[in-house]
């Protein structure tokens, strides 16, 4: 099996920024997808630049967490007066239907708008397109629909279109507690990856595919979002002796995006369907 594995969220914060890069330097991590939309994500890229050639580095497109690229006057619907995005929770008390009919239908053409920006945001810092997009937290059919259309229209693979494909077995993300930071404290994701929770190795498919975000803790990050312990705790696990002997012991092979055959990008769907959304 090809394993895939992906730490979200890089340039969500510095500090975020560089437990990343000490998963990919020490780890397992073979891809991470940046925040385009935050104000130090121009230091972060430079960080990361000199392990463009090991990994894929793709975009986490981002309506829930920090500014606008657009500002407020432009996508109103999707941010406070002062540009800051809605929060997950803001965003899930505005749904009707979460996930069927939730609002970001009505102004799908403002946060077409706003993915857009950050694709040409990172096209701007990097000097090249993402080697995938992903799609960022709250996740909903409309998020999804959009993701999937720009991944086509920039010729790149959509992390939910490889999802599709009957060659991957995804691995959940059952290892999260979800709660505050004394329940996150408490995950365990060597023990869910290594005992084959979700069937990732019975599968015998070719590809598997663990979404992990891994990360150090600053204050930033506690002001920004939740979810917080759990990326220690992640990154533990993703650089731990134990995970990589068990890859070894199953001849498992580490992955990229940039490994794929080029034509699923070609291939893939834009019918939304949810599969992830962190």
């Amino acid at each position: 099996m090809k394993l895939l594995v992906q730490s979200d969220d890089y340039g969500i914060t510095r500090a975020v920024s560089l437990g990343c890069i000490h998963g990919i330097k020490n780890g397992v991590v073979r891809n991470t997808g940046m925040f385009a939309n935050m104000p130090w994500i121009e230091e972060c890229v430079e960080w990361i630049k000199p392990y463009l050639g090991q990994i894929a580095f793709g975009i986490d497109l981002n309506a829930s967490t920090g500014p606008s690229i657009l500002g407020h006057g432009k996508v109103p619907a999707l941010t406070h007066d002062d540009g800051m995005f809605l929060g997950s929770r803001e965003n899930r008390a505005l749904d009707t239907d979460e996930n069927d009919h939730d609002h970001l239908a009505a102004v799908a053409d403002q946060l077409e708008a706003e993915f857009r920006a950050q694709i040409e945001r990172y096209i701007e810092l990097v000097g090249k397109k993402p080697d995938y997009i992903h799609n960022h937290a709250y996740g909903t059919l409309t998020t999804d629909r959009i993701t999937r259309e720009l991944a086509v229209e920039y010729g790149v693979m959509c992390s939910v279109g490889f999802q599709d494909r009957a060659e991957v077995a995804p691995m959940g993300m059952g290892w999260y507690q979800w709660g505050g930071p004394e329940e996150q404290l408490k995950e365990d994701p060597l023990s869910y990856i290594t005992s084959d929770h979700d069937g990732l190795l019975a599968s015998g498919k070719e590809y598997g595919y663990i979404v992990s975000h891994c990360g150090y803790a600053d204050a930033d990050l506690f002001r920004l979002t939740s979810f917080t312990v759990c990326r220690p705790m992640d990154l533990d696990c993703m650089t731990s002796p134990e995970l990589r002997a068990w890859l070894d012991a199953n001849d498992i092979e580490l992955a990229s995006f940039n490994d794929l055959p080029r034509t699923w990008a070609a291939e893939q769907s834009t019918e939304p369907h949810l599969l992830m959304m962190m």
